[in-house]
This record gives C-alpha cells, structure tokens and sequence, in this order.
C-alpha cells in the first residue's frame, strides 16, 4: 500500500499555509454583496457563493493538512525528543485533533439551513471545542516549540512557539490601541499562522529522515 513520504507530506503542510491566508480573505475582496433574493440563492463565484461554499472547504482542508503535518513532525522526532517535550507535543496534537473536530461541526454548522437545530447545536459544541483546542493547543506548542529552540532547530521552534503566540499579541495590540475593524480582515492574525505552518512544512520537506 502506498503511503506519502514525508516530503509530500512536507510540501502539503506548506500548502496548508497559503490555505489558511486564503480562507482568511476578507469576502468583499471578492467583489460586491448579494442583496435581497440573491442572498438565498447567490450567484455562482459571487462574493457570498465564495464565501459559503469556497471559504469553508479551504478551510477546512487547511486545518486537516496541518493536523497531519505536526503528526508527520511529532513521528519523525519522538525518539529524539527529552520526555517533557514529547508528553507536551502529545497535548499539542490532541488540542490539533479537537480544533480540527471543531472546524467541522463550524463548517457543516454554517452549511445548515437557518433556524435548524441540529446546525445550531453543531455551531454551540463546534464553539466549546474551539476553547477546549486553544487551552491545550497553545501550552503544548509553546513547550514543544521550546524543545526545538533549545537545541539545534531554533527556526522552527520559534515558528511553533510563534504560530500560536504573535496572533494572540496583535489581537491584544488591536484592543489596547482600540483599532477599529481593518479592510484586511482577519488577515494580520492568521498571517503569523500561515508562515508558521509553512515552516513546519519547510523542515519536513528538508529533512525527511
């Protein structure tokens, strides 16, 4: 049975990169807003079509290629890895397992009909599990990244410490500064996201032993 080598799996983690960019692209960039009728049946490749139908497939592929690519990180390393660091990698990808889990109760949560209880329900468990990703996601990569930093890979400690980190200082620099709402979106947040991954998905490419 063919199984993708590390290098493919490298390649496609830097590709999740660029999807998470993609996904975070203010819709308006796209073109106008659908208005009245158009809004329940938009146009194919209008602003609101993309939205609701190109948006959360991308999104979705980018979570699930980032999900493998620190899984193909973690059994490429374990062996060589002090025991903190691998239990702390471990919480990692269980915080990755369960935001990628909630991206897709989010996803079919936005696909569902307005009012439906079960996308409803879909949106509030989706919702609770993004917390529950972000408690355990955040501190594992901080101490796994740490681990990198520590030794012989400073690059891509810090792009495992700083993926989750930079984006959690320009939102709280937004706030402080009292920056109201930028034509680019959610864009300066995720974009720290996308180079991290992409690094990530550099040094598997790179060093595929």
């Amino acid at each position: 049975m063919w199984t993708p080598g590390r290098r493919f799996v490298g390649g496609m983690t830097a590709l999740s990169g660029v999807f998470v960019i993609v996904a975070a692209i203010p819709t308006r960039w796209f073109g106008p807003m659908p208005t009245d009728s158009y809004v329940f049946d938009p146009p194919r490749f209008s602003a609101l079509w993309i939205e609701r139908t190109i948006v959360p497939a991308v999104a979705l592929a980018a979570v699930l290629l980032m999900l493998v690519g620190l899984l193909s990180l973690f059994r490429r390393d374990r062996e060589r890895m002090a025991r903190w660091q691998h239990w702390t990698a471990i919480v990692a990808l269980i915080g990755a397992a369960v935001g990628t889990l909630a991206t897709i109760l989010l996803v079919s949560a936005g696909r569902g009909a307005n009012g439906d209880p079960t996308g409803t329900l879909n949106a509030l468990l989706g919702a609770v599990l993004a917390v529950l990703a972000f408690l355990l996601l955040v501190p594992g990569l901080l101490a796994w990244g740490g681990g990198y930093l520590r030794g012989d890979r400073p690059v891509l400690g810090a792009a495992l410490v700083g993926g989750p980190v930079v984006p959690v200082l320009v939102v709280a620099a937004s706030i402080a500064l009292d920056v109201g709402e930028s034509t680019a979106g959610s864009l300066p947040v995720v974009a720290p996201v996308a180079a991290a991954v992409v690094i990530v998905g550099r040094d598997l490419w790179r060093r595929a032993g």
